[in-house]
Formats: structure tokens, sequence, C-alpha cells
């Protein structure tokens, strides 16, 4: 028997604060996927480029389950999103791997506190953790008491996005990515938002952001998004050189700016750029001659996700 668990990728439009409990907000897209397979063995196997990863949950597989050796399984990862490139991928396959594992030794319906004790995840941002479970538009830790942080900063709103809006990621060649210590050493350099900062930013989240969305506006909603994006970015300034992470990078927004597109930002860290198409129309014209237009560049057309991947069995 074999377990398959496939998720899509997560898109994120920026912190509320450098430091806990943070909070923020992002949406889950149909791909890039991330897609892993788990079946019996007789021995344990897995990837060797993920080794880091899989030992920290199988060691806490042991943890929770008092085994005192890791389950003969063979780990596949069969498809990944482009790492440290802010689509969260790190996060989903640590949940895709730790939710097929479960499912694989137990052969039951598991809980969703364990697969979260597996995979180890959202620390700082916790949009990819509930986006897996419960894609669509979500924010969080917008009403969380810092002084009494959570493990998980909870939801605070979940929406799903209207159905004929796209977004477009935009990959560049040979760009630095930011992750693991660097990251950490880059958080530890900033100081906490201001609440005239924060306060900003909840704004644009909660009164515009949000209604746009419920009223599937879509120029208030990538004028919000833009604007949020920017104002989350410049948190980071002092690391990245200004709202956005390089001169590369603020080129390649500029310059979509500049050519018309809307609702353009960067994920995360980035360097994973996106922009948002009304619909199916735009985002398939923006693909004629894009690498004419933008050399050095790759452009993903994406669906916002609306429900899970379904979990397959395999005999």
């Amino acid at each position: 028997m074999s377990v398959v668990v496939q998720t899509g990728a997560r898109l994120h439009f920026g912190l509320l604060d450098v430091a806990s409990p943070f909070g923020g907000c992002g949406v889950m897209l149909d791909g890039p996927l991330t897609r892993v397979r788990i079946s019996q063995s007789d021995r344990l196997s897995f990837p060797p480029q993920h080794a880091s990863r899989i030992e920290g949950i199988l060691e806490r597989v042991q943890e929770l389950r008092g085994s005192e050796g890791p389950p003969k399984v063979c780990i596949e990862v069969l498809d990944a999103a482009p790492p440290h490139h802010g689509l969260g991928s790190g996060t989903q396959l640590s949940l895709a791997i730790s939710l097929a594992l479960l499912i694989e030794i137990s052969g039951e319906t598991v809980a969703r506190d364990d697969v979260l004790f597996l995979a180890d995840r959202g620390k700082r941002s916790a949009v990819g953790t509930h986006g897996f479970f419960d894609p669509g538009f979500i924010a969080e830790g917008v009403s969380s008491n810092a002084s009494k942080p959570a493990a998980l900063n909870p939801i605070d709103r979940h929406l799903l996005m209207p159905a004929d809006w796209r977004v477009g990621i935009v990959l560049m060649d040979e760009q630095p990515t930011v992750s693991g210590d660097d990251e950490q050493d880059q958080f530890d350099a900033l100081r906490r938002a201001t609440e005239a900062e924060r306060t900003q930013l909840v704004e644009l989240l909660a009164e515009e952001m949000i209604p746009a969305i419920q009223q599937s506006d879509f120029r208030h909603f990538a004028n919000a998004l833009t604007a949020y994006n920017r104002a989350s970015g410049e948190l980071f300034a002092p690391v990245q050189g200004g709202p956005y992470n390089g001169a590369a990078t603020a080129k390649l927004i500029a310059d979509l700016q500049n050519a018309g597109y809307q609702g353009v930002g960067q994920s995360s860290w980035g360097p994973g750029v996106f922009l948002w198409f009304e619909s199916p129309e735009d985002a398939l014209s923006a693909t004629e001659d894009w690498l004419k237009r933008f050399p050095g560049t790759r452009l993903l057309i994406q669906t916002p996700l609306r429900e899970r991947y379904p979990i397959k069995r395999l005999s």
C-alpha cells in the first residue's frame, strides 16, 4: 500500500510585524505542486536532498508514537515547488510528508494536531500551514495578543478568491535566496513594527483588501495588495535595501507596474514576484512574448486554490 499527498503553493502578501506574533496574509495556489508518495517497505529510504527535513519528521514520529525506531517506509518526493522563492515550499513539503507518513503507518484518519507536531512549521507565518488544510485567502495573527503567544496563530479571516482571478508568478534566473540561519540573522537585525506601521497594515488588510475580495472588486484588491505588500516590505528595508529584496527584484516590480500590470509584489523574501489578473484571458494574454518583454524571467500562471487535493491510497 502507498499514500500520495498533493498540495499547492503558498503566496505570501507580507507580515504585519517582524517579531512575534508576526501575523500576515496570503493565499494558496494550485501550484507549483508538491507531491509526496510514501509506501510500505522492508527498510527506510528517502531522498538524500531532503534528509535533514525528513530525519526531523521521523524523530518526531517516534516521539509521538513512543516507538524505538523509525518506520520502514519508502518516502518519495515526486514534485516540489522551487525552494526559497517565497512559495512556502518547505512548509508544504513538511506537511505533505507528515500527513502521508501518519496515514501510511496508521491506516487511519489522522489528527491535524499530530500532523502539525510532525511538520513543526508556522512559527513566523501560519498562512501556508492553515492553507494546507483549508485553502483560500487567509489572514492570521491580526488579533493575536503578543503577551500570550500561541504555537500557531489562529485564522482571523478565511475567504475563497473569485473563481476567475489568476496569479502570475515570476521567477528570475540566478537570484540569491534567503533561508535558514541567514533568514534568522536578518530577522534578528530588524526592529519590530511601530504601532503606526502595524495599524497601517491592518487597515489596508481589513478595510480595503478583504472587502475587495468579498465584493470581487479586482481593481481595489490589486491596489490594496500592492500598497500592503510595499508597506510590509518596508519593515525589512534595513536588511534587504528597500521594500523589495535587492535591486533586481525592485527593478522587475517597477517594470511590471510600468507595463500596466496590477497587484504586483514580492512574496515573502522573494525572489518570487507576483502579479494578478482579473480573468483567465488576461493571464493568457500576458504569456505572449513574455520572454522578449522580460528576459531572464519565466512566468507561471496559477489559480487560487479553493479546495484541498484529494489524498490517494494505492494498493
